[in-house]
């Protein structure tokens, strides 16, 4: 009678909180995987957020197949469950993605085209492990080969490692780092240690005509470790530490670098976001189902360095939906150091897109964005053109210290099939770059018609665009070609 009694009052406590949570009482009793038999069952159950035996709730269904589709080797994912009395039973299908892929790049206009070769394995020995092998040539920067490896789960546990090797025929990276990361909502601590050496040449324009050319070395690494409170909105402090040494000379026939130096940056942080999201479909890809992060956050950084200066960063996300199919995503940036009184090294940003979803598959799209630099320590630009928010024009049409552009697209779905979607793409684009009391802020127009191809079948579901470009200022067209939408 007694035991009879502790499970009556052990399911009355279970139905309580069940209540008071707005979730039913559902006890998982299996969990099936259903899909092609290239997909490794292990893989995807480590990624479910319960196990046989504990309650289901609607949270933890909804942060798994989030989970589940970050995946890259996977397309479509549904969850079913089958209630039978206090029991469920739960079957995911998923459905694979080509393995083994190899994705051509293109990039740049006619008579200034990069291209080259990534093979790419998302699932990687069966085991979810990434893999990408990239040999490119650079219009520009010459050759380069990179290895990029991701092992999310180092010996089974949460921990995730990256390793990325690059060899070019300015340089070389080489950067390795290990994170224990937020894998789900309620996860309370996450730390992470990285470090790198790069090494690379930067150069600087002017009138479109290279006025600067400079070697530089980066090494350095970095420590974070930070805190997760609440649940509707998560509170996250953090510690960070950065060393960075950097050492630089100019090139043959060049006078400028910047002066070497070593950075030591202890900082706190704090990051105040609302976990909301929206399942969607057209957004930033071409059919494939997206998880749209609609929750707004905010992030605030200080303290100070070795050379006895405090700095500031912030970012700031508000994030609307003002009506069924209308997002508005936008964001606010600023960094600067304060020494002596006076500002130093400013970086700032303000940038806002509109989409509107017309009959889910079709868009309207806009954006716009100012950038600007103040008293900056070493001599840097923003440059504009094709690939930098202004199509219809070559890609170091315009630089200075500030930046201002704009983009409007209209964005008809044409052609969907299981392997592919085809949309086309008008656009009209407008923007400047100038450095203050230097130049005019006279505004260069564009406009033009594009096409793109996403890959519904291929790892990560790319999108490969080309944009034609008439620039009324220059009176020309420029062909842009590279991979994912433009914005």
């Amino acid at each position: 009678m007694s035991i009879r009694v502790s499970w009556a009052i052990l399911l009355s406590f279970f139905l309580a909180l069940a209540v008071c949570a707005g979730e039913p009482v559902a006890i998982v009793r299996e969990i099936r995987i259903s899909g092609n038999t290239r997909t490794q069952t292990e893989v995807i159950l480590r990624e479910v957020l319960f196990q046989p035996g504990e309650p289901l709730m609607s949270d933890l269904v909804d942060e798994t197949l989030r989970n589940l589709r970050a995946l890259l080797f996977l397309g479509d994912v549904s969850l079913d469950a089958k209630k039978d009395g206090a029991f469920v039973d739960v079957l995911i299908r998923v459905t694979d993605l080509y393995a083994r892929a190899i994705t051509p790049l293109l990039a740049g206009k006619v008579g200034e085209l990069s291209y080259g070769a990534v093979g790419q394995d998302y699932n990687f020995l069966g085991r979810g492990q990434i893999v990408e092998l990239t040999a490119e040539h650079d219009a520009i920067t010459g050759n380069r080969v990179r290895a990029f490896f991701r092992e999310s789960r180092f010996a089974d546990s949460r921990i995730r490692v990256d390793l990325d090797v690059e060899a070019a025929a300015e340089g070389h990276r080489v950067f390795l780092s290990a994170t224990r990361p937020f894998f789900r909502l309620s996860e309370t601590v996450s730390v992470g240690a990285s470090g790198f050496s790069q090494e690379s040449i930067q150069r600087l324009y002017s009138g479109q005509t290279l006025s600067e050319k400079y070697a530089e070395l980066e090494r350095g690494g970095s420590f974070s470790v930070q805190r997760s409170y609440g649940g509707r909105v998560k509170v996250r402090p953090g510690l960070f530490l950065s060393v960075v040494d950097l050492t630089s000379s100019p090139e043959a026939g060049f006078a400028y670098s910047p002066s070497d130096r070593r950075r030591v940056l202890t900082s706190a942080g704090l990051t105040v976001w609302r976990p909301r999201y929206e399942t969607t479909r057209f957004f930033r890809r071409l059919g494939r189902t997206e998880d749209l992060q609609t929750g707004s956050w905010a992030t605030v950084r200080a303290v100070g360095s070795d050379r006895d200066y405090r700095f500031l960063t912030v970012d700031i996300n508000p994030r609307l939906k003002p009506s069924e199919r209308t997002y508005i995503l936008t964001r606010i940036t600023y960094r600067g150091r304060f020494s002596e009184g006076s500002t130093w090294n400013v970086f700032a940003s303000a940038d806002a897109t509109i989409l509107v979803k017309i009959r889910e598959i079709h868009a309207l799209a806009a954006r716009v964005r100012w950038d600007g630099l103040g008293r900056m320590e070493d001599t840097t630009q923003y440059l504009l053109g094709s690939g930098r928010g202004l199509r219809g024009y070559s890609l170091r049409r315009f630089d200075g210290a500030r930046r201002l552009f704009f983009n409007l697209e209209g964005r008809p779905t044409l052609v969907r099939k299981k392997a592919f979607t085809v949309a086309g793409v008008v656009f009209v684009d407008g923007g400047t770059a100038w450095s203050p009391g230097i130049g005019g802020k006279s505004l260069a127009m564009a406009a033009g018609i594009g096409g793109r191809v996403g890959m519904n079948r291929v790892y990560n579901s790319p999108v490969l665009r080309a944009d034609l470009g008439y620039g009324f200022k220059d009176r020309t067209w420029v062909l842009y070609m590279g991979i994912g939408q433009y914005f």
